[in-house]
């Protein structure tokens, strides 16, 4: 499994629930484990369109194989004084992939996240503590190979062209540029 770490930038929740909803479903479908890192309003909002898609989140939470968990819950546990700490985002985060992962039943233990919790941080004014967590990210997917998938309303970036570009630069994929940002 190849690691994959991409970014949406979003106009509107249903635009980022119509797209976790395809990725979410089709991992599922290839036997995949799912974690979700999400606000309330998001996870609640995701669970809702994948039932009407038929896709049946209870059974999968059962198998252990879709797991979804609060953004500010998880950010209370690995963040100090405003920045992540590594360690503690290893014996939290690293620990509940690894454990996610082990319920996977495709060959390879595949497993797929969505994490919202840096555009979190980015909405509280915490550019920098959100740019942080973005590269403990990466280096966890330069560990183990996973997909993970991060969303950030465009309304964070209105009047912040250089921010947008630091969250492209840390991303493999980037989807919902409206307006192209130079990477150099």
């Amino acid at each position: 499994m190849s690691t994959v770490h991409s970014v949406q930038f979003y106009d509107t929740d249903q635009a980022l629930i119509d797209r976790l909803c395809g990725v979410v479903s089709s991992a599922l479908l290839v036997g995949n484990s799912v974690l979700i890192v999400a606000t309330n309003v998001h996870r609640e909002q995701l669970t809702k369109a994948l039932q009407r898609l038929e896709v049946n989140v209870r059974n999968y939470a059962r198998e252990e194989r879709f797991t979804m968990c609060d953004a500010d819950e998880m950010l209370s546990k690995f963040m100090v004084k405003g920045m992540p700490d590594p360690k503690l985002f290893l014996s939290t985060v690293g620990q509940l992939l690894l454990e996610v992962k082990k319920a996977a039943r495709s060959k390879d233990l595949g497993l797929t996240v969505f994490g919202e919790m840096v555009a979190v941080l980015w909405n509280k004014g915490n550019k920098a503590g959100a740019l942080a967590l973005e590269s403990l990210w990466n280096d966890l997917l330069n560990e183990r190979a996973f997909h993970l998938h991060c969303a950030y309303p465009r309304s964070l970036f209105s009047q912040d062209e250089p921010g947008m570009l630091n969250v492209c630069e840390s991303h493999t994929h980037v989807a919902g540029l409206m307006n192209p940002v130079t990477v150099n």
